[in-house]
């Protein structure tokens, strides 16, 4: 039987060099640019917790399932119990029984791995730029055509508008959340804080504080927590602020909706999933930042409602387990590393 190997890139590699110092330096950046090359901080990055989530669940099949570190950055500020491979050791030349699962940002790192059955895993919506990232004389090529054999999505939203845009067919593969970890603790629960991660859509995130400044709320801005650390975030919060946009599943809310938060703000389009306005969350257009005010300010004043879509929120995130995604990667992968 094959190996299965998820393609960790290598996202917090240092670009510094000299010319380029004296380029910022020029410009008048060069702080910024030690900042970003020296001073930064690998961080977590929810696309490849699912990696390792995947390579936790396989391996619990029974399958031999990597991450493959294509550079330093590990990625698993998660707590999960999954050995790692590095590319130094393992090299380019699998063998065909193998596959390997690469990131859709990224449409060549796969390639590299010329033996080795070859899957793009979809997990965002950046392949609406994929004339962008390949080169002139790849620009008409889908991933299929440029040598992936086959397409998983982490969303039946992403599934669908990547058919819907290049007719290409994938295989939903959705977002499992541990019920056992993430779970509400109605006893650490601070009324009326409002948490909400930094990392995406800085300027809206602002707006929504500037202008809801004199709501009743306290606002609690966290970024680069360990899972732990970020669950305990999580319970302690009474209502979280989803502000990320575009996304292909937005797993965040999701995560606090299970740790008992009411979930208000974007859906980023694959939110749609499971926040329902007015049922189990309450949504605005992405961007509209004083309509997501306005959902505070309801909540700020009709606490019933507000415990009826807490309510509400708990039994619809109750599916969305990791016993459900186990199932879809067995029937996935089992075909390709166990055929008739």
């Amino acid at each position: 039987m094959g190996i299965i190997y998820y393609l960790v890139p290598d996202l917090h590699r240092r670009q510094l060099s000299l010319r380029g110092l004296f380029r910022a330096i020029k410009q008048g950046r060069g702080w910024h640019y030690c900042q970003e090359n020296l001073l930064v901080k690998p961080k977590p990055v929810g696309g490849i917790k699912v990696m390792y989530q995947h390579c936790q669940l396989l391996t619990q099949l029974g399958y031999q399932a990597y991450p493959l570190l294509m550079g330093k950055y590990h990625g698993n500020f998660f707590d999960y119990d999954v050995k790692t491979k590095k590319i130094k050791e393992i090299g380019y030349q699998l063998s065909d029984s193998d596959i390997v699962v690469s990131p859709e940002f990224l449409p060549y790192l796969g390639l590299q791995f010329s033996q080795a059955k070859k899957i793009v895993f979809n997990q965002s919506q950046s392949w609406l730029y994929h004339q962008q990232r390949v080169k002139a004389v790849d620009r008409d090529k889908d991933f299929l055509a440029l040598g992936y054999d086959n397409i998983i999505c982490c969303s039946d939203y992403l599934t669908d508008l990547l058919q819907q845009y290049t007719g290409l067919q994938a295989t939903t593969i959705t977002n499992g959340i541990d019920h056992h970890r993430f779970c509400p603790r109605p006893e650490k629960r601070i009324s009326r804080r409002v948490l909400a991660l930094a990392g995406k859509n800085t300027p809206q995130l602002q707006t929504i504080l500037e202008l809801a400044k004199k709501r009743d709320f306290s606002f609690r801005i966290v970024d680069g927590l360990s899972e732990s650390m970020l669950i305990d975030e999580y319970q302690q919060a009474d209502i979280f602020l989803a502000i990320a946009y575009p996304e292909g599943f937005c797993l965040p809310p999701l995560e606090a909706m299970h740790c008992g938060c009411v979930v208000v703000g974007f859906t980023g389009g694959g939110g749609n999933e499971y926040m329902v306005d007015g049922y189990n969350a309450l949504t605005a257009a992405d961007g509209d930042c004083q309509a997501v005010v306005d959902c505070l300010a309801r909540l700020e004043h009709d606490i019933q409602f507000k415990e009826t879509l807490r309510k509400a929120s708990q039994e619809s995130c109750k599916k969305y387990s990791l016993a459900r995604t186990q199932r879809q990667l067995h029937h996935f992968y089992q075909p390709l590393l166990e055929p008739e």
